[in-house]
């Protein structure tokens, strides 16, 4: 079987997708991707499994008019290989490559489409509802199975009766649980020696790139509250910096310059987790918050917004704290309720060591090996 996995950016299939593609060869599959190449921004991905690859000169924006260009490239590009399955990710990858294969289909192509949080949600602004749920209502019908990665979506797709032929819920893209697990008292320790960490500092850890969607505003405030308590708190913000000028003159402004640090895009996550006391997320809308997972994974007591994504995964009171989004008070507030009683991290983070197992990359390759079979593809 020929399987073509598409997203606009590389780093997408490089981050999320690789696992299933060398469980797809594992199987005798052939397997192909299609994205714009963007290692500059984000090194060190090995997508080395990958058969074949393609250039195409997507762009997320859909206003842009390299999203033509990138349409009638995919076009050829499937028209020439013959494609038994085409698995499409990204807003836009996903809408350009439905368009691009309605001819493959007719003729026998398979299209998967996850979705990995659609723009539309409970909450969103009336223009995401303008622009993107008309366009995903219209393409379901060249779907062949439309994968969700959270229950919102799910019952979204359902009740709006998308017309695609199947929906899927599956949990998100899995997380590499031998990778990310819990650490001794004594190897927390170290991993704060080596990097430069006092063993007496109350560490947050937020790893999301610096956009306005992941809400970092939300947690410099909770952290100047944070200080009335506790002068050692501090909040590590692994990831692309996209706002770093903006962010950098709010926590100036705010007084916590020394309390907050940009550590830019890392490949090391797991131990900055892992020295860390505490999760947290200040997000505006997620899918299947892959930073969550790893949270849980580690073991590490969680406090996050009450969006999509975030409470399927954090059960207020069980395994972490929900808070109202922007509500930086509370947020504050159950940090520092965290942070002034060891047992009930403690009870958090067992909790998590059991709940991540259902979000393992294990557990999530049974559910989309699954999916493939259901559809006549395995």
């Amino acid at each position: 079987m020929k399987v073509l996995f598409v997203a606009t950016v590389r780093s997408h299939i490089g981050q999320f997708h690789m696992p299933f593609i060398e469980e797809l060869k594992k199987h005798g599959c052939e397997v192909h991707g299609a994205y714009k190449d963007n290692s500059a921004d984000k090194p060190g991905l090995d997508t080395s499994s990958l058969d074949k690859v393609f250039e195409v000169p997507f762009s997320r924006s859909p206003y842009s008019t390299s999203n033509i260009k990138a349409y009638k490239v995919l076009k050829k590009i499937i028209s020439e290989n013959n494609y038994d399955v085409i698995h499409c990710h990204t807003p836009m990858g996903a809408v350009v490559t439905r368009l691009a294969a309605k001819k493959a289909r007719k003729n026998g192509t398979k299209v998967i489409y996850t979705a990995h949080g659609f723009h539309f949600y409970n909450g969103a602004s009336k223009k995401n509802w303008l622009l993107f749920y008309p366009v995903e209502k219209y393409l379901a019908k060249y779907t062949d199975c439309l994968i969700t990665i959270n229950q919102e979506d799910y019952d979204l797709a359902k009740e709006k009766n998308f017309k695609t032929k199947k929906i899927c819920l599956v949990n998100g893209v899995g997380v590499d649980i031998s990778k990310f697990h819990s650490v001794t008292p004594e190897e927390k320790a170290q991993l704060r020696d080596e990097y430069g960490y006092k063993q007496d500092d109350i560490l947050m850890i937020y790893p999301a790139n610096l956009t306005s969607g992941k809400n970092h505003i939300m947690l410099f405030r909770a952290v100047k509250e944070i200080l009335n308590e506790h002068k050692n708190i501090k909040l590590l913000c692994p990831g692309q910096t996209e706002l770093i000028d903006e962010y950098t003159s709010s926590v100036n402004t705010l007084g916590i310059a020394d309390n907050v640090e940009f550590l830019g895009y890392r490949r090391d996550i797991e131990k900055l987790a892992a020295l860390s006391d505490v999760s947290v997320s200040a997000s505006n809308r997620e899918g299947l918050p892959v930073n969550i997972i790893e949270a849980m994974a580690i073991g590490n007591a969680i406090v996050a917004t009450d969006v999509r994504g975030n409470r399927d995964l954090v059960k207020d009171g069980v395994n972490g704290f929900i808070v109202k989004l922007d509500d930086y008070k509370d947020m504050a507030n159950k940090i520092c309720a965290l942070v002034e009683n060891p047992k009930l991290i403690n009870d958090f983070g067992k909790q998590n060591l059991e709940m991540v197992k259902d979000y393992s990359t294990s557990s999530v390759l049974d559910q989309m090996v699954d999916v493939y079979k259901d559809l006549d593809l395995l």
